[in-house]
């Protein structure tokens, strides 16, 4: 019996979902124990029960498991964490006011914990309604062992879904957080990038971003790899100004062994690791020139060598590079290759500081305010007017991060329901930027704020309401009439969100 229970448990360890595992684990247990029938029963984090798996001696699974059970033994082996073995169900003192003993005519029943780390989180449940005293003492203490073999591979199998999960929820957060509709921007030039971004995600061409510091270089390297059929491999950035020489060709193009003082070992660079995915190359400006030729290379040819090593190695990544200097610049004073500038730039975008994008930055404003309201449990958090009219005179140096930094702290030490003027930490260096030189006024900005927030949050109640619009105007608090006069107003039509 032991190596027919050892070649059940190998079955049972090289499935991976939880479900198959206990399938595997119910139909051994049922042909070696003498059991007719056989269940595994899981408890979730409320106490209630379900039943995983439920079969019968001809491996089929038995309908309505949930009646064919005895509550009493189960919630027994439950509360006391000890297995219940039974010679006849219907003569144990404990099972004659149990209904269900009687209805289903128990004789013999066995019903074992599953254990991990000393807590309960099923049972295993085998009956047979034909034979008295079927589950021998010495059987059911073997069954016991098996049955903490099933909990360590149940368990397993457990934790991988709750992985892969994880992974899958991680997966489509980053969709959805890349995904060009989830980059705030209404402002002309930025609606041009995004269309610009749509139409080459899924290419190989090279991508170079320009703009200053903190105006969203990153995030648009991330919505283009995102948005491709890369998506599923690496995203690698790399900042070139942050490495030596020595340790950035290494970092990217990896080494050999001895190539130089401690590289003792081989070592795979961002090239070779990344393979199918996504290199992006903040400030490429300071990329030492030896640098420049060895990626022009890989550009080309696709080819690169580890350092130390003459060994040609191939490679199928997509590079996209960023600067916030101008590279034409650098090249006219010898510090960059031309024709590396050539190869970067098959595709160009070049970012708009945030103080030439008018009425983003109260759209950004907001939903950074939205953002960490919610994080530091101070929801419902608003922007009065004058610190609205004190974001939209201000020149931003430092772009979209220093307007998360400044909204971020500010949340922070706010003790009211209304974040004024003086609650911003903005320094108050006088405005380069005339007044003309703005998108829109204050008035003009605040209305497109309003209308956008109006637009997303009906668009919402639409979805949830399945595109009923009774339902939606009772999710959004307004008359039938007011929601259909504002669904006309921006377009959107109900009936797009019916199922």
């Amino acid at each position: 019996m032991f190596q027919q229970f050892l070649q059940i448990g190998k079955r049972m360890m090289a499935e991976t979902d939880v479900h198959r595992v206990l399938t595997v684990a119910m139909d051994g247990t049922i042909e070696l124990s003498g059991a007719e029938r056989g269940m595994i029963i899981l408890f979730d984090k409320d106490g209630e029960t379900r039943f995983e798996t439920a079969r019968n001696l001809k491996k089929e699974e038995i309908d309505h498991p949930e009646f064919e059970v005895s509550r009493t033994i189960i919630n027994k082996v439950k509360s006391e964490g000890t297995p219940v073995c039974l010679r006849n169900a219907l003569e144990d003192p404990a099972l004659r006011k149990s209904t269900s003993a009687a209805r289903l005519k128990l004789l013999s029943v066995i019903c074992l914990p599953l254990r991990y780390e000393e807590k309960i989180f099923g049972v295993v449940y085998l009956d047979n309604r034909t034979v008295r005293g079927i589950f021998a003492a010495e059987t059911g203490a073997f069954m016991q062992e098996f049955a903490d073999f099933i909990s360590l591979a149940a368990h397993r199998a457990l934790e991988q879904k709750c992985l892969r999960n994880h992974v899958h929820a991680l997966e489509g957060e980053l969709r959805g957080k890349y995904k060009f509709e989830a980059i705030i921007g209404h402002h002309p030039k930025m609606v041009a990038i995004l269309k610009l971004v749509a139409q080459v995600a899924d290419t190989d061409a090279t991508v170079l971003i320009q703009g200053e510091s903190g105006t969203g270089k990153e995030l648009i390297a991330q919505a283009l790899h995102y948005n491709s059929r890369r998506r599923n491999h690496p995203f690698v950035p790399i900042n070139c100004a942050a490495l030596p020489e020595n340790l950035l060709e290494s970092e990217l193009f990896g080494h050999v062994r001895g190539a130089f003082t401690g590289a003792i070992k081989d070592h795979a660079g961002w090239f070779e690791r990344a393979e199918g995915g996504t290199i992006f190359l903040d400030e490429v400006n300071d990329m030492p020139p030896p640098l420049q030729l060895k990626l022009l290379r890989v550009l080309q040819t696709g080819e690169f060598s580890r350092v130390g090593s003459t060994e040609l190695r191939h490679c199928h990544v997509r590079v996209v590079a960023a600067t916030s200097v101008s590279l034409a610049e650098l090249v006219t004073q010898k510090k960059f290759r031309e024709e590396l500038l050539y190869r970067l730039k098959v595709i160009e975008i070049t970012l708009p500081p945030l103080r030439a994008r008018g009425e983003d930055i109260l759209l950004l404003a907001q939903h950074f305010l939205h953002q960490f309201s919610t994080k530091h449990g101070k929801a419902g958090l608003r922007l009065s007017e004058e610190a609205e009219g004190a974001l939209l005179s201000y020149d931003f140096p430092g772009n979209v991060r220093e307007l998360e930094n400044i909204i971020q702290r500010a949340v922070v030490t706010t003790e009211g329901e209304t974040l004024a003027a003086l609650e911003l930490p903005m320094p108050p260096a006088p405005s380069v930027t005339s007044p003309q030189e703005k998108w829109s006024s204050f008035h003009v900005a605040k209305q497109h704020v309003v209308e956008t927030f109006e637009r997303h949050y009906l668009t919402d109640c639409l979805r949830l309401a399945k595109g009923n619009l009774t339902q939606a105007a009772k999710l959004a608090d307004l008359h039938v009439t007011n929601l259909y006069h504002k669904l006309h107003q921006y377009g959107i039509d109900p009936a797009a969100f019916k199922p």
